[in-house]
């Protein structure tokens, strides 16, 4: 009988990671299947969870993780919408094209022309990584950033208006 070989915790982790990276069926794992894996391991829910929370960002890294989420998930449906509306206008012209031009299927010419701006926007929509994609987030965020600021600015303002407007028996009914 030949003998099993043994790892130290360094290559079990290095020979699991690989494992995840060259299985790629799998993009997502959720909380309940990470714990199920652990306890197959023989690690304890306790170990699991602490690392995780010592994994997820926080302050600022955190902000910027969903921030970058929102991005991508805005992004993303934007360009479902350019498709809808792709889809939408193109069957129209075919309509058009059948009823009052059927020997010329003029149709294709805007469909091939819309197509390829299409592509490019799939393209931008899908990448997550990348200079291109760091600096649309880049801009994305700070103006997300300078719309809330300049939102506080204003009720500020208004607040400040108000309570310099109204005299104080006003302010106490309403």
């Amino acid at each position: 009988m030949s003998e099993q070989p043994e790892y130290t915790p360094e290559e079990v982790r290095a020979i699991l990671q690989r494992a995840v990276e060259l299985d790629d069926r799998r993009e997502r794992f959720s909380r309940d299947e990470l714990l199920a894996m652990a306890r197959e391991v023989g690690l304890s829910e306790e170990a699991v969870l602490a690392a995780e929370r010592a994994m997820r960002p926080t302050g600022k890294a955190a902000e910027l993780a969903r921030a970058r989420q929102a991005f991508i998930a805005e992004r993303r449906q934007e360009f479902k919408q350019h498709v809808l509306v792709y889809a939408c206008v193109n069957l129209f012209l075919v309509i058009l094209n059948v009823m009052f031009s059927p020997d010329v299927w003029w149709f294709i010419f805007p469909a091939m022309g819309w197509g390829i701006g299409l592509a490019f926007h799939a393209f931008e929509a899908l990448q997550t990584e990348g200079p291109a994609f760091e600096d649309a987030f880049e801009s994305w965020y700070a103006r997300r950033y300078l719309k809330k600021r300049l939102r506080r600015k204003i009720v500020d303002v208004l607040d400040r208006t108000m309570d310099a407007l109204l005299p104080p028996s006003d302010k106490l009914n309403g």
